[in-house]
């Protein structure tokens, strides 16, 4: 599955939605787009499965994850903040894509708007493959515009390097994932662009989704 946010209005309608199913909203509006994809990616999914956050921030995506009463979540990140230990959920700090987790200890991993912050692809990939079960899914969203747009290197949010993907880096992303056994849970092409539905750093551009399943043919 590929998916790119492009009208506002499906932010406004993605909020309505998860509001009428009484789950949590994300502190950035827009990032409610993210939450309702996973939802819908999620629904169906045992409710005793294992899933695992990498770079999971202020937890507000372990946070949605327990409202939709899943049980067995953990999270790992950089820095966990005190306040964050008294959660339904299992926190780590830690490197996500050198984690200390046992090898295909998860049905599905998620990483909501992470990797455009230094990580790197090769090694992320390679740690989701091994943290997956055979055929588990790998929810990705990142910044996103189909044209390259340049991020000045003493733009560091979060004490971190930016990257808004373009098309092409999108592509090498889906080959370098394909290249560790995870391939796109639906073979379709990367949806166009219709209008920026983010700004920050004077930056205009938008989000896009990925579901990827670990290959069960390697």
């Amino acid at each position: 599955m590929i998916k790119v946010l492009q009208h506002c209005q499906e932010v406004e309608a993605a909020t309505q939605q998860l509001q009428k199913s009484g789950l949590p909203t994300h502190i950035t509006t827009e990032k409610n787009w993210d939450q309702w994809w996973l939802y819908q990616l999620l629904h169906d999914q045992d409710r005793q499965s294992s899933l695992v956050d990498l770079g999971c921030g202020d937890c507000c995506t372990l946070d949605f994850l327990a409202a939709m009463e899943f049980e067995n979540l953990h999270g790992i990140d950089l820095l966990i903040k005190q306040s964050l230990q008294d959660r339904p959920y299992q926190l780590h700090e830690g490197d996500l894509t050198a984690t200390p987790f046992a090898n295909e200890q998860f049905d599905v991993a998620v990483s909501v708007s992470v990797i455009e912050h230094g990580v790197n692809l090769d090694q992320f990939f390679r740690e989701a493959h091994r943290l997956l079960k055979p055929s588990g899914l790998l929810f990705v969203t990142t910044d996103y515009w189909e044209d390259k747009i340049a991020v000045e290197s003493y733009i560091q949010p979060f004490g971190l390097s930016w990257t808004v993907f373009s098309q092409a880096e999108i592509e090498q992303a889906i080959a370098c994932a394909s290249s560790h056994g995870l391939v796109l849970d639906r073979q379709v092409e990367i949806p166009a662009c219709a209008e920026s539905t983010v700004s920050w750093y004077d930056k205009h551009y938008t989000f896009i989704a990925l579901v990827f399943r670990k290959s069960t043919e390697l």
